[in-house]
Parts: structure tokens; C-alpha cells; sequence
């Protein structure tokens, strides 16, 4: 990498887009905007996003108008092939670098917990998914397929969860709890069936619903309901990274395991099942608590290729040219 070299990690998701700049291994500039999950706020807003949050890195970095040369952005939702070619095109439009590539959101993840070492990452977010590598430099993601189609674990999963439970508690199928008034104060409305308009009208979506995760877990040290969906969503994670345990053949290895995202901050109630479940079939996975911004993986990886290429990379990052777009 050239001594003037600057490089850019971006990591975009349903809530917020990050964006990173360095050069030579030191971090310059750090920026911030929201959505860029273009299945949730189209694709002209996601390019938006990401410009507006590498233009906040680079004020920072005061490198305003200065043309970045590798940049690594790292998006969720990208688990098609034609989402793939969608977001190649509204990143290319964005133009934030000399030389962009694209990467799922796991990838950076992954990379910011081991740096290219084998191990895997459970990132329980507003979307949820567990992806790792092994020795041999193969790399596996399980989960991750959206709120429509499975998200068990995530922050949506919990919020929707809570008020299916209320809903089931107007029905008289669940007991009646402290869920219900929660809902009601949250959403503020009168009557709980107004709820429905919100959510049938995407007034109320997939944000606000994942918004109600840490609520959930406040309440779950005195609403039963609200410990059976943390507990449900524990062993939701934990069967995301034992399946990519066994894909990967470390079930019976010495590896970390890196716990990302809110979702980790709910508590006993969650984390209990979690690790009991991982323990029993992955005795030897330890724990990590992850506390670095998947952005500074895309960050990492970045500056990988501005050393050495994709055909370059060095052994322990060869798999990353199996994941790069």
C-alpha cells in the first residue's frame, strides 16, 4: 500500500450505515447515516446512505475531495444473485472509491472478530445469521434470509414475536401479562387492536418492530412471556452457529465464537440457552464478545487489497476471493 494511500470500509445495514477510512493501518475518519438495505428503503435511498456516510468520514479525516482508492462495502440482504448484481450497480453509482468491492455483511463481520483465523461470528441484529471459517479456508454463512423468511433470533423475530403474544392474550390464548400494556405504551395507542392498522399500513415497520427487542428483555425479569421469547430466541442463535460448526467439521475444535449485535444484550434469559446448546455440541467453542464494528472488518479487507490484490492475498485470506463481488 502506498504511503498516500487511503482506504474505506463500509458496513450497511437495516438501521445504519458505517463508514470507515484509513491509511496505513490507522483509522482517519468514522461516519454514520441510516438505511442502506435497499429492500427496505429502495435503492437510490442506499446509495444515498452510504454516500452520506463516507462524506462524514471524510470530513473527519479532512480529506474532503480527496479520491479514496480501495473501498470494501459490506451490505445485508445481498443473498441473491440478482440482489447481488443490484447492489454492484447502486454501489458503482455511488462512487466512492477508485476501486469498490462488495461483500455480504457476514464477510465483515467474520473478518472483524478473526481477521481472516478460523472461527465464527453470530451477529443478532435487527437480522440474525451465524458465518464462520475453518482452517482449511472455507467459508460458510447459515441464516440471514430476511424477516419474511427466517430471521429466528433477531431483534424483528422478538418484536414480532411480543405481539403475536399480544395479540394471542386478546384471544385469550396466552395468559394475560404486562406484554399487553407494554405494546400499547410503545406504539401509543388506546385500543391494542390499532396496532394492526400501524403494521398493515407499514407505519410501523421492520425497524420499529426490532425496536421492541430491548423492551422485551426489560420486561422478561418480571413477564413470563417475554422470558419464553428470549429463551426461544437463544436457541434460535445457538442452532445458527452449531449448523455452521458442522459445516465447517470444528464442532469438536478449539475455536472462538463471537457473539455480535444488540440481540447479545438481552440477558440471562437469552444467553442461558444459547450457550448451553453451543457447549453441548461445541465443547471446545469459546466465547467472545465482540465490541468493534463489523464496519472495521470491511475496513480490514480493504486494506488487504490495496496491499496485495485479490489474486495476492496472503494464505490465510485466500478464501476471501470465494466471497468478494
Amino acid at each position: 500500500m502506498r504511503v498516500d494511500s487511503y482506504v474505506l470500509g463500509v458496513d450497511g445495514g437495516a438501521t445504519k450505515t458505517i463508514a470507515l477510512i484509513g491509511s496505513m493501518g490507522k483509522t482517519l475518519g468514522w461516519g454514520e447515516s441510516g438505511s442502506s438495505n435497499y429492500h427496505n428503503v429502495g435503492t437510490v435511498a442506499a446509495g444515498k446512505a452510504i454516500r452520506s456516510a463516507v462524506a462524514k468520514a471524510k470530513k473527519q479525516a479532512l480529506l474532503q475531495g480527496t479520491r479514496l482508492d480501495t473501498a470494501v462495502v459490506a451490505l445485508a440482504a445481498i443473498d441473491s444473485t440478482a440482489g447481488v448484481h443490484i447492489a454492484r450497480r447502486f454501489v458503482r453509482r455511488a462512487n466512492v472509491a477508485r476501486e469498490t468491492f462488495v461483500i455480504h455483511d457476514s464477510v465483515a463481520a467474520v473478518y472483524a472478530a478473526t481477521q481472516g483465523n478460523p472461527g465464527i461470528t453470530v451477529n443478532a441484529g435487527t437480522g440474525c445469521f451465524a458465518a464462520g471459517v475453518n482452517e482449511a479456508g472455507e467459508y460458510v454463512r447459515v441464516g440471514g434470509w430476511g424477516y419474511l423468511i427466517d430471521d429466528k433470533g433477531s431483534a424483528f423475530d422478538i418484536g414480532m414475536k411480543a405481539i403475536s403474544h399480544g395479540f394471542r392474550m386478546v384471544d385469550g390464548r396466552t395468559p394475560l401479562t404486562g406484554l399487553k400494556t407494554l405494546l400499547k405504551r410503545r406504539f401509543a395507542v388506546k385500543i391494542f387492536d390499532e396496532i394492526l392498522d400501524g403494521i398493515y399500513s407499514n407505519e410501523i415497520g421492520v425497524e420499529e418492530i426490532a425496536a421492541l427487542a430491548p423492551y422485551v428483555s426489560k420486561a422478561a425479569s418480571h413477564d413470563k412471556v417475554c422470558r419464553q421469547i428470549l429463551r426461544e430466541a437463544g436457541t434460535a442463535l445457538a442452532d445458527l452457529a452449531c449448523t455452521a460448526a458442522r459445516r465447517l467439521k470444528i464442532t469438536n475444535t478449539s475455536f472462538p465464537l463471537s457473539m455480535v449485535g444488540g440481540g447479545f444484550n438481552a440477558g440471562r434469559n437469552l444467553l442461558r440457552p444459547f450457550k448451553s446448546i453451543v457447549r453441548g455440541e461445541c465443547p471446545r467453542a469459546h466465547f467472545v464478545r465482540l465490541k468493534i464494528e463489523p464496519a472495521r472488518g470491511a475496513y480490514l479487507i480493504a486494506a488487504k487489497l490495496a496491499r496485495y490484490g485479490p489474486r495476492g492475498l496472503p494464505r490465510n485470506d485466500r478464501w476471501l476471493r470465494t466471497v468478494i463481488n
